[in-house]
């Protein structure tokens, strides 16, 4: 059998499929270990800018030419935020919702400044499980920044300053990158492995667009970004295919480990941002 993501129906019948990325686990983001500043760029080539180049609380954060001023250096760091000016990347009052402004703000240390850049070149806001987007496509100079449920789409496409970390693929290493859960599956269904599948194990299905999978019997922790619990998993199955736009997907959960990572079983939000470390 070959893991699956529940949310696949909805995502196909909303033409939101993606084609399958031949993405090997080196070139997979890795879990920040230390800081990068630079300009971030997204649709048609525009820089993330600080509107007025003001670090006053609540100044608007949009695309602009890139103009190369400090106003567009950002420096994604080590702890989450991603910080301009001195203030960080911050999600008007604290906002979960589609269409939620993204401004210039102290840092706090809140959820609403925490984002993760993915190997797809989004940048998510993980306690929303939203993508910073640009606000209707529109690549007019001053088009605000919002956050928005992740489509794939070039609105929400970011080129930002790389930072240091693991590689993925073993030796300890840790990625950031999606995971799904299976949702229901026949009774007596096989994994790949031959094992009779348990949907409440501790288990998994490394993804096929990982180059080299990962073998069966490998343990990995996995934690999710947004709130920090983890578990190790058990690689027995093959699976995570590129039907969703949330790339570049890691691993199929069973649904009880992806309910203990505090994933919601809901098919139309069937994935979270995780970091798996390889134990071997």
């Amino acid at each position: 059998m070959v893991g699956h993501s529940p949310n696949r129906s909805t995502v196909v019948k909303s033409g939101l499929a993606a084609t399958v990325l031949a993405l090997s686990a080196a070139l997979m983001t890795a879990a920040p270990a230390q800081a990068a500043t630079g300009s971030i760029t997204g649709l048609d080539g525009k820089c993330l800018d600080v509107a007025g180049a003001s670090s006053a609380n609540g100044t608007p954060v949009q695309i602009y030419d890139c103009n190369g001023t400090n106003a567009q250096q950002w420096t994604v760091g080590s702890d989450g935020t991603i910080r301009a000016l001195g203030k960080c990347l911050d999600v008007v009052d604290r906002s979960t919702a589609d269409g939620a402004k993204v401004q210039l703000w102290d840092c706090t240390g809140g959820a609403n400044q925490q984002w993760v850049v993915t190997a797809a070149h989004d940048i998510v806001n993980p306690a929303a499980d939203k993508c910073l987007d640009v606000t209707d496509r529109n690549s007019a100079n001053g088009t605000r920044v919002q956050i928005w449920t992740c489509t794939g789409g070039s609105n929400q496409k970011w080129n930002a300053p790389a930072t240091g970390g693991g590689t993925g693929g073993g030796g300890g290493d840790t990625d950031t990158c999606w995971a799904t859960h299976y949702g229901p599956e026949p009774a007596g269904a096989l994994t790949a492995s031959g094992e009779l599948f348990d949907n409440n194990a501790d288990t998994a299905a490394t993804s096929l667009s990982r180059n080299p999978q990962l073998p069966f019997g490998t343990q990995v922790k996995v934690t999710n970004v947004a709130n920090g619990r983890s578990l190790i998993v058990r690689i027995n199955d093959r699976g995570t295919f590129a039907y969703t736009p949330q790339e570049p997907k890691c691993l199929d959960l069973t649904d009880g480990a992806f309910s203990r990572l505090g994933g919601s079983l809901n098919p139309d939000d069937g994935h979270i941002v995780v970091t798996e470390q390889v134990l071997g």
